[in-house]
C-alpha cells in the first residue's frame, strides 16, 4: 500500500508514517472516505515533518500500484499532548453531494444531464451508463448528485435497471449495479471472519395512494402479497406529468429488507455498488449478494474488511 500527498510544496509519499488507516464507502453517503492516523512531531528529528493543510490532495495504491482513492482532505484534527494526527479526505464525488443548483430538463437522456451537471459544478465525468429514456423534470436548489440520481430513477422506473455513482481516477462515472461483480468468493472456511444476518419490514411500504395535484385520488396500487402477512402501510404519490404513476409506484413498493454483515479478509475489490458471491455454512449466506457499505481497514500490516450486503440489487433513487 502507497499513500501519496500532494500539497503547495510538492508531492511525499506518507505511507511509513501512518498508523492505521480506514477507506470505506455506501451507496447512499456516495463519496468515498478516507481516514487516518499519520505519526506528528514538533520536537522529534527522527520524524519527518510532514504538513497536511485542509485542501490537499491524497492518492492511495495498491500493492500492484492500483489506484483505489484520489480525494481532498477535508478535516484534520490534533491534541496538543498527542503524537497522532486525524485526517479525513473524501473523493471528488463530495462537490457534487454538496453543491447544489437549479435547472428545467425537458426530454433530455440522464447521462447528458450528468455531463452537464459535472460541468457546472467542475467535476470530471467518466463513463456513463446509457439509458435510452429521455426525463423530464424540475430541480429547485437540490444536489448536483440528487439531479443525477433523479435523472436516473426516472429511467429505472422506465427500463427496470438500477444505477450507482463511484469516482475511479478522478472521474465520475454512473454503473448499471449487477453488472460489476467481484471475482472473488467469501467463504466461512478460507476468508469470513464473522458474520450476522438481520431482516426488518421497518421501511416497509405497501400500498400507495395516487393523487392528482389538487390531493384527489385517482387509484391505488397495493402488493397484496405483502399486506396480508404484514399488514397495510400505505404512502401518497402524486402524478407527475410524464411520468408513469403506476409504474413509479410498482418501483416504490418495498418489501421486506433483509441484510447481512460479514467481517473478512480484506480484498480491494469489495466497494459498495459491487456484487459479490458468498458461501457462509452457519447463516446460510449462499449465493450473489450486494454490497451497500464497505469499510477497509489497514493497520500493522493486516488488511481486513466490513461488508453490509443486500438481498436485493437496489439503487440509491431520487424523486
Amino acid at each position: 500500500m502507497k499513500l501519496i500527498l500532494t500539497s503547495q510544496s510538492g508531492e511525499y509519499d506518507i505511507t511509513q508514517l501512518i498508523t492505521s488507516m480506514t477507506w470505506s464507502g455506501d451507496i447512499n453517503q456516495v463519496a468515498r472516505k478516507l481516514e487516518f492516523g499519520i505519526v506528528v512531531s514538533p520536537t522529534d528529528p527522527y520524524i519527518p515533518k510532514v504538513y497536511i493543510g485542509l485542501g490537499n490532495k491524497l492518492r492511495f495504491y495498491d500493492n500492484s500500484g492500483k489506484e483505489l482513492f484520489r480525494g481532498t482532505v477535508f478535516f484534520k484534527e490534533k491534541s496538543y499532548h498527542g503524537s497522532e494526527m486525524k485526517v479525513t479526505a473524501y473523493d471528488n464525488l463530495i462537490y457534487l453531494t454538496k453543491s447544489k443548483m437549479s435547472r428545467n430538463f425537458k426530454k433530455i437522456m440522464p447521462e447528458t444531464i450528468t455531463q452537464q451537471v459535472c460541468s457546472m459544478l467542475g467535476v470530471t465525468p467518466g463513463s456513463l451508463a446509457s439509458t435510452g429514456v429521455p426525463v423530464d423534470f424540475i430541480a429547485s436548489a437540490i444536489t448536483g448528485y440528487d439531479i443525477i440520481m433523479s435523472a436516473y430513477t426516472r429511467a429505472a422506473w422506465k427500463n427496470g435497471k438500477a444505477y450507482f455513482a463511484i469516482m475511479q481516477q478522478g472521474k465520475f462515472n454512473v454503473m448499471e449495479k449487477g453488472q460489476n461483480i467481484v471475482d472473488a468468493t467469501l467463504d466461512s472456511t478460507v476468508n469470513i471472519m464473522d458474520s450476522n444476518y438481520s431482516e426488518t419490514i421497518e421501511s416497509m411500504v405497501n400500498q400507495f395512494q395516487i393523487t392528482d395535484e389538487n390531493g384527489n385520488t385517482l387509484k391505488y396500487y397495493s402488493d397484496d402479497s405483502l399486506i396480508k402477512p404484514y399488514g397495510m402501510i400505505q404512502d401518497v404519490m402524486q402524478k407527475e406529468q410524464g411520468k408513469d404513476p403506476v409504474a413509479a409506484a410498482k418501483n416504490s413498493i418495498k418489501g421486506v429488507e433483509r441484510k447481512a454483515s460479514l467481517q473478512c479478509l480484506g480484498d480491494e475489490s469489495c466497494i459498495a455498488g459491487y456484487g459479490v458471491k458468498v458461501k457462509e455454512a452457519y447463516t446460510g449466506l449462499t449465493g450473489l449478494f450486494w454490497i451497500d457499505s464497505d469499510s477497509h481497514t489497514f493497520q500493522e500490516g493486516q488488511h481486513t474488511m466490513q461488508l453490509t450486503l443486500n438481498f436485493i440489487n437496489t439503487m440509491d433513487a431520487k424523486e
